[in-house]
């Protein structure tokens, strides 16, 4: 009975996180439980401090009693949120509704060890709880979004081909430098989930998700529920060229199209330099080419066209209602857009370019935070009953 009784809290909490602010005439119709049992559950999540009463809503026709309205107390608990990428580290604190109310970046240690790595994420976190002043009874856990393989249920890298790690057990080991519940997951899970939670999908229910960052990554949301298997769309053929990939082979997606592609094909090197010895990052080359410097044009034309190419193959494959953009390659949409889509065009079906959309997520550098805060809020406490495995 009490896991019952936890799962229909976790359901009204979730509904009213989403429908904000709702009555609990609403909660009732909305979730097909007893306003006995939505009163109850009600009564204690106000008691808990999670919900506050906000006011009156609109009487009935019959000029009945007024509802009284439910929100969020959004200031009473919080979610940490790790981002961790080749290469920025982001702490960042989430309400109760997934917004981010603090955040820290910092490169990300030149040590690529997981020990260097977790160590330089531990301190970002507790930088920023001390910055915020927050009582650590008010946390309620945290996650992490890192790239690679990650088992989310055992809280395990199982590779992760931009940092060279194998098996490498993340939750393990923040688990020793912290006492907050911990919950990781693959980079681009998260940042669907994130864009999902934000948006609210916008009545999308099929979303392919692409992660054009240092490297490509991929997800899949179906009938609203994020596939929990790996999608490796970075890792689809797409090319003749004798670039060899992270993963060890030739010709795929990321090896021409990814953020270490346009760096590579800007100096003309596989040895990467920091950008101070001469070596020209993506963004600088993105101003060169808005300059008007035809070869950096060039690169990032090449690069829209193999997306455009890989995206229509995506979506003839799956059909989503939307094809979502992310990552640090996207904020020079506007140097890949025209490529990109002429070559979508010309490979995706009729019927599906009628119904699928492509559009670049809002949410910016800021996806990988708001994945992770949502992670840790989704599982500790809107899902908890479904996921207390992952409670470390």
């Amino acid at each position: 009975m009490e896991l019952e009784k936890n799962s229909s809290q976790s359901l009204v909490l979730d509904m009213i996180r989403k429908e904000n602010p709702v009555n609990r005439v609403f909660l009732a119709k909305a979730l097909y439980l007893s306003k006995v049992t939505v009163s109850s559950i009600i009564n204690d999540l106000i008691d808990e401090g999670l919900i506050i009463e906000i006011g009156e809503g609109t009487g009935g026709r019959r000029g009945g009693r007024k509802p009284r309205l439910l929100d969020l107390n959004t200031s009473y608990r919080y979610a940490i949120g790790l981002d961790i990428g080749t290469t920025n580290t982001v702490a960042a604190i989430g309400n109760l509704r997934g917004e981010i109310v603090s955040k820290i970046q910092r490169p990300t240690s030149r040590n690529r060890s997981p020990k260097s790595v977790f160590q330089q994420a531990f301190l970002l976190t507790e930088e920023i709880i001390n910055n915020a002043k927050l009582n650590e009874d008010s946390i309620l856990g945290v996650g992490i979004s890192v790239p690679g393989l990650v088992d989310s249920q055992r809280g395990v890298i199982c590779i992760s081909p931009d940092f060279n790690w194998e098996n490498i057990e993340i939750n393990k080991a923040f688990r020793e430098m912290m006492k907050f519940p911990i919950v990781s997951d693959n980079c681009t899970r998260a940042m669907l989930l994130g864009d999902k939670w934000v948006k609210k999908s916008n009545g999308s229910r099929n979303v392919f998700y692409i992660n054009i960052g240092y490297g490509i990554g991929s997800a899949l949301m179906i009938d609203d529920r994020i596939y929990p298997n790996h999608s490796e769309f970075g890792h689809i053929n797409v090319s003749d060229q004798r670039v060899r990939c992270h993963c060890g082979r030739y010709g795929c997606l990321e090896a021409v199209a990814s953020g270490s592609a346009i760096e590579r094909a800007a100096n003309n090197s596989d040895d990467p330099k920091d950008e101070g010895e001469g070596w020209i990052s993506a963004s600088r080359l993105a101003e060169q080419a808005r300059g008007g410097n035809p070869q950096a044009k060039k690169i990032f034309d090449e690069v829209g066209q193999y997306l455009g190419r890989a995206i229509a193959i995506a979506a003839n494959m799956f059909n989503p209602d939307k094809v979502i953009l992310g990552g640090g390659v996207t904020l020079a949409y506007d140097l890949l857009k025209g490529a990109l889509e002429e070559e979508y065009q010309k490979h995706v079906m009729d019927v599906i370019k009628s119904h699928t959309v492509i559009e670049v997520s809002p949410l910016g550098m800021d996806a990988g935070a708001y994945g992770a805060i949502a992670l840790a809020l989704k599982n500790f406490l809107y899902e908890a009953e479904l996921s207390r495995e992952l409670v470390s």
